[in-house]
């Protein structure tokens, strides 16, 4: 019973990090679990001057691949293996290939995140953090030398904010990395999500400064530029430290309720629908997981009808963040739920 059940979820849910991206998909399956890395190399190869696939290409070949063959954990000393991943091995063959150091410092922080874990800081064990940030240097110094391989690339830009972030550098440093990024690509879409998640409460930021530059931004954008999701996602990072932090215990309709009577939330979500969604335009390389962050916040407002086309468009492709911030219960439960909520409503 519980593996039927399970069989017909997973036809109703896709999680793999490439989504419907075939030659993505391909590439991470070959560097994976085979030795050939050569579909890793031509896809990455052909993202050349188009950098927001570029970095969505950069951070799934490293994500997906973070645990595979070659990644192993010396069980002694708790230290991670950096020399024989597959990303280690073409960035040792290849040492003036920009693209491999990017997949190999991306590997590196990947790899970091998994020694850490997701939980709060306070919770993180010494060792734990010990490892963390040998890794994370180990990144940026792989990473510098991907600049230095392409100095023109915004993409290792996109890199060091990242590594700024988990690092928490100092503000003035974040800010000239910014800089250098958004002279490279002005809109770049990774490169201000995460200038975002700097702003959020949980990395030293506020709530103010988190909605601010999310709102000024999309403002600016123009219409079908994916930036007018930054609202909905700085919503979702909101709500998130609300379940977690400020009031543990809060039932998600509470949160629900709070949006629903914001009428400046109401009008993130209204701009994001008319501005980016409606808007016809070629889908972005990282387009569903924006979609999924929209039909989050419709459906986290009661917006069902909203929601219907949203999730229309998505399909398959459920992404773990944000449905897994649904007050505390399984991503694919929560995405599920309100597919079928929406469907009703439509």
């Amino acid at each position: 019973m519980i593996s039927t059940v399970w069989r017909l979820l997973t036809r109703q849910i896709d999680t793999n990090l490439a989504q419907d991206d075939t030659v993505l998909r391909e590439a991470c399956t070959q560097a994976r679990y085979g030795s050939d890395i050569e579909a890793a190399r031509k896809a990455l190869a052909a993202t050349r001057g188009d950098y927001d696939r570029r970095a969505r290409y950069v951070r799934v070949l490293a994500e997906s691949t973070a645990g595979g063959l070659g990644s192993r954990v010396d069980r002694t000393t708790g230290r991670v293996d950096t020399a024989a991943a597959w990303t280690d091995r073409w960035a040792a063959r290849t040492p003036t290939n920009p693209d491999a150091q990017l997949v190999r410092a991306h590997s590196l922080m990947a790899r970091a995140w998994e020694v850490r874990g997701g939980d709060w800081a306070a919770n993180v064990r010494p060792e734990q953090w010990t490892e963390f940030n040998r890794l994370l240097q180990l990144a940026r110094q792989v990473n510098d030398l991907a600049m230095r391989l392409a100095p023109e690339d915004p993409t290792p830009w996109v890199s060091r904010l990242d590594l700024m972030i988990d690092q928490s550098a100092p503000p003035e440093e974040v800010e000239e990395t910014w800089r250098e990024l958004t002279r490279r690509d002005p809109r770049h879409h990774q490169g201000h999500i995460l200038k975002l998640t700097y702003h959020c409460r949980k990395w030293s930021g506020s709530h103010e400064a988190m909605f601010g530059f999310a709102r000024s931004v999309a403002e600016a954008a123009p219409a079908g530029s994916p930036l007018h999701v930054l609202p909905v996602r700085a919503a979702a990072e909101w709500a998130l430290w609300e379940q977690e932090r400020a009031s543990q215990g809060s039932a998600a309709d509470e949160i629900g309720q709070r949006w629903r009577q914001d009428p400046v939330m109401q009008s993130d979500l209204d701009n994001a629908l008319s501005r980016w969604f409606h808007q016809p335009a070629t889908r972005h390389a990282d387009w569903l997981n924006d979609a999924n962050f929209l039909a989050y916040g419709l459906a986290r407002t009661g917006r069902d009808a909203d929601a219907a086309p949203v999730f229309a468009s998505i399909g398959r492709y459920m992404t773990s963040v944000p449905w897994s911030w649904w007050d505390r219960v399984r991503g694919d439960t929560a995405f599920l739920r309100a597919r079928r909520r929406a469907r009703r409503a439509a």
